[in-house]
Formats: structure tokens, C-alpha cells, sequence
């Protein structure tokens, strides 16, 4: 089976983010030039996870080689990471907690667990409300939809929802579903030598 990821790719992140000299400053905008590895880490996992649903939507890979290898990437990358310190603790969970929409969403992709015609944006906003409810499963599996429309090739404008969520699992969610759709925008070369990791 072609893998798309693998631990040491994972503990390559995670070894930079330790060189790094990132602290949070609270009068900065964005995270600075430090806090680049953060953005470039979830990044990376997207692209691996945009890999996965693009091959099988082509029929370069089957349904269950792409759970598989969705199951694998998902233990590698949320697992619990040995503390740093504070900051950098933060960011990377930060980073997993986006992740966790990204995988949700690939996983309705890969079962066809949703429905074309729905809209992501209108999904997420019904997250919010379930959320604010404390319905978080609700929350959690109208975010995973949302993504796995994006990952089909619906378009996504995360400025229509962001400022009317609180800062809360939706709203790391926008953020994940953001980075997929820059992934996808970006281009993604789905030969299999591109970086796929042969076992």
C-alpha cells in the first residue's frame, strides 16, 4: 500500500517547531516569522490528506486504502506531544484541533457520508448553533460535512461565517477547511512519485 505520511515526517514538524524561538506576542498580528512552522506543519498534513481524497476520486486508490491510510495519519498527528513550553504547547494544539475538522471531513469524503447539494458555508453556521447549544456532535459532524464539500470541489468564503462565530471548535474547524481550500487552490500533483511514501 502507498502510504502518504509517516511519524517521521510528523516528528520532523515537531523537532522544528522545538528550534524555534516562537513565543506568542500579544501585539503582533499573525504569528510572525518564528511562528511560520505552525502554518507550514498543518499545511503539510492537509496537502498529505487532500492526496488521499484526490486519488480516490480520480480511482487511483480504493475506498479502503484511503481509510486506512486516513486511520494511520490520524494517529500519528493527534496523538499527545511532549510538552515544550507553554506557547509552543499551545500552537500545536491549536494545530491539532484544526486537524481534527480536516480529518473528519476527508472521513465523510471517503464514505460519501454527504450531500452534494448542500452548502458549506450554511453548514457551518448551523454548526455554531449547535455548538452554542452544546450539541457537539451535531457540531462536529456539520463541520466534517462542510469540509468534505470543499474536498469534492465546492468553493468556501470562511469571511461569510467567521465574524458571526465565537472563538470555539467551529471556528478551528473554518480554519482547517481555509487550509484545504488553499491546498486545493494551490494545485496538487496526484503522480504517485510526487512524495508519496512507497512501503
Amino acid at each position: 500500500m502507498i502510504t502518504f505520511y509517516s511519524e517521521e515526517r510528523w516528528n520532523n514538524w515537531i523537532n522544528q517547531v522545538k528550534e524555534s524561538k516562537f513565543k506568542i506576542d500579544p501585539n503582533a498580528e499573525g504569528l510572525g516569522r518564528e511562528g511560520i512552522v505552525f502554518l507550514d506543519m498543518e499545511e503539510d498534513v492537509i496537502l498529505a490528506i487532500c492526496k488521499i481524497t484526490g486519488k480516490l476520486q480520480r480511482g487511483m486508490i480504493s475506498k479502503e486504502d484511503a481509510a486506512a491510510n486516513l486511520q494511520m495519519m490520524k494517529e500519528i498527528v493527534l496523538q499527545k506531544v511532549e510538552p515544550m513550553d507553554d506557547d509552543k504547547d499551545m500552537m500545536v494544539e491549536s494545530v491539532q484541533s484544526a486537524l481534527v475538522g480536516v480529518f473528519a471531513a476527508a472521513e465523510y469524503f471517503v464514505e460519501g457520508d454527504f450531500n452534494e447539494k448542500d452548502n458549506p458555508e450554511k453548514l457551518i453556521l448551523e454548526a455554531a448553533k449547535a455548538e452554542e447549544k452544546e450539541d457537539l456532535d451535531k457540531a462536529f459532524e456539520l463541520v466534517g460535512k462542510a469540509g468534505a464539500l470543499v474536498l469534492s470541489g465546492k468553493a468556501f468564503d470562511s469571511e461569510k461565517v467567521l465574524d458571526k462565530i465565537p472563538p470555539s471548535f467551529v471556528a478551528e474547524g473554518v480554519d482547517g477547511i481555509d487550509s484545504i481550500a488553499a491546498v486545493l487552490a494551490g494545485g496538487i500533483d496526484y503522480s504517485d512519485e510526487a512524495d508519496d511514501e512507497n512501503d
